[in-house]
């Protein structure tokens, strides 16, 4: 089937870069793709030009295949089970495993692996048919601690819990450069970003949000923190610190797969060249989770070890810091 969409425009600018901004196109290329196709009107009148000049007070209206519904298939893929009963279960999710399945990406989730695990259905929202279980999640390449709820009830009073921000969550992370001060609250609006529709960034029309932080070591050019999360925006601890100037290390979305902080000589290059193609992804884990069982009302805490890519990263930056220290 086929969806109908109108929008009246608020802003000055090409007709292909207002459609990339909807939800239900979600890139320019895929705008392009519309428009070409004759599938987009502008006041009535179909354009075929993406850069068709768009002024405030025009109505848009496109048409487009509405999303093919997607099967969730159980998979036997590796669980590393922290705790389980007959509610809930917590995983300590490795790295490059999505948490839940989206466009293009059906299988090979956390998701897709709990079905299999519990042998069953797991409990959803009414607006996340696709996040069975799911009440909080980690960006794939995040490793650490996520709760699943197993039935309904456990569901909502775990949501319950983290809309009232009961929920205690702390992550490690290492990051380039050294914070000033090096603990503190980082209380900035967090949004999707404009000119890129899969990353976000600070904005002042952004959902509030909230990462307190605090130094553990210095490593020369880099640091160690530690994050208490007060709010779960997507990204938020790594849009956090790219604001602050200070990205994960191996963060390519948001800045940390470059040398920021010391001098760029060939060995250094090479150094942290390895660095990044070893580690592969942000260096940053869901090291602690603390919540109520909804059943019990006892508080439950967890602690997930550092994994060995990061406890590796960091015995490689104590290298560079001793490099500093002889400077």
């Amino acid at each position: 089937m086929k969806k109908s969409n109108v929008l009246i425009a608020e802003t000055e600018q090409r007709l292909d870069v207002t459609l990339a901004r909807m939800p239900d196109v979600g890139s320019r290329n895929q705008a392009q793709k519309l428009i070409r196709a004759g599938q987009v009107t502008v006041d009535k009148k179909t354009v075929l030009r993406p850069s068709y000049p768009i002024l405030p007070g025009r109505t848009i209206q496109w048409i487009s295949p509405a999303a093919e519904p997607l099967t969730l298939l159980p998979q036997a893929l590796p669980l590393e089970i922290v705790y389980e009963d007959a509610s809930l279960v917590v995983i300590n999710k490795s790295a490059r495993m999505p948490v839940h399945p989206g466009a293009g990406r059906p299988t090979g989730t956390l998701v897709n692996a709990l079905l299999h695990h519990v042998g069953g259905d797991l409990p959803h929202a009414p607006k996340e048919p696709f996040r069975p279980g799911i009440v909080h999640r980690l960006d794939m390449d995040t490793t650490g601690l996520l709760v699943v709820a197993k039935n309904d009830a456990a569901h909502r009073a775990l949501q319950s819990q983290f809309e009232i921000r009961s929920v205690d969550r702390y992550y490690i992370g290492v990051a380039w450069g050294v914070p000033d001060p090096r603990s503190g609250i980082i209380d900035a609006p967090i949004g999707r970003s404009a000119r890129n529709r899969t990353s976000m960034t600070i904005r002042p029309d952004g959902r509030t949000a909230i990462t307190h932080y605090e130094t553990h070591e210095i490593l020369g050019s880099a640091t160690l923190l530690q994050f208490k999360l007060e709010t779960g925006r997507t990204h938020q601890i790594r849009v956090h610190l790219s604001h602050m100037g200070h990205p994960l290390i191996g963060d390519a979305v948001y800045g940390g797969a470059a040398i920021r902080y010391g001098p760029a000589t060939r060995n250094r290059r090479a150094f942290y060249a390895n660095i990044f193609e070893v580690l592969g992804r942000q260096a940053l884990h869901a090291r602690s989770l603390g919540f109520v069982h909804p059943d019990s009302g006892v508080r439950m805490e967890f602690m997930a070890d550092l994994p060995e890519d990061m406890v590796w990263v960091i015995e490689q930056l104590r290298k560079d810091s001793s490099y500093f220290e002889r400077r």
